[in-house]
């Protein structure tokens, strides 16, 4: 009986090592790679998660009728990609909060720096003019123009009316943002315009699901 026994165990070790190893050219055995499919982290509907594999995921979704989406790429934890499945509803609004992020880095990215400046409510109509054509300079170089008009004692009407000739002259190229008073001053910022931008993102909105993230 313990020779029979003995017999099973060597065979069964012969076909095990058959299938875990190979024999290389010169009789070295070489252990084999497993080949594993590819691992994700899987957020069902219900927010269950699982850990199972792309294919298995993407039948899922067909078998639901649910988006399969990509939310992060690598877990930092589980070094498993992360997907989630969505109703059409979930989805959009992933989408819709993916492109905000998107545009808000675009948005940062824009301007360059700010720039400060300083006026007083006494100054020239020559001067204030000079001042108006720097900060055209500035807004067509993608910068943000912090300005203050300081007030001495000309009345709020003097202040109002250099605000009204700055935004005037620069609505083609910028706009003017947070206008408020503070004591005898008058501030607000001067922002170039986004209009590439916006665009930008409109064509990218109406072109459709074309995010490496998108539904597979």
């Amino acid at each position: 009986m313990n020779k029979f026994m003995g017999l099973f165990r060597m065979k069964s070790l012969v076909e095990f090592r058959t299938v875990s190893t190979r024999i290389t050219a010169d009789g070295k055995e070489v252990p084999k790679t497993k080949n594993f499919e590819n691992r994700i982290t899987l957020i069902g509907a219900d927010n269950s998660v699982s850990i199972t594999d792309l294919k298995s995921a993407q039948n899922l979704s067909l078998k639901r009728e649910l988006k399969l989406v990509k939310i992060q790429d690598v877990d930092s934890k589980t070094r498993r990609p992360v997907y989630k499945l969505m109703n059409n509803a979930e989805y959009h609004a992933e989408e819709l909060a993916r492109r905000k992020e998107k545009q808000a880095v675009r948005q940062n990215s824009f301007i360059k720096r700010e720039k400060f400046l300083t006026f007083s409510s006494r100054i020239g109509e020559h001067d204030l003019m000079t001042g108006v054509k720097k900060m055209i300079k500035l807004l067509e170089k993608q910068y943000e123009i912090k300005v203050v008009v300081a007030g001495e004692g000309e009345g709020t009407a003097k202040i109002e009316q250099i605000s009204d000739v700055v935004e005037k002259n620069i609505k083609a190229i910028g706009k003017m943002v947070q206008k408020r008073n503070k004591g005898n001053n008058l501030k607000f910022q001067l922002v170039p315009l986004k209009q590439n931008l916006s665009q930008d993102s409109n064509e990218k909105s109406s072109s459709g699901n074309e995010s490496d993230r998108g539904p597979l």
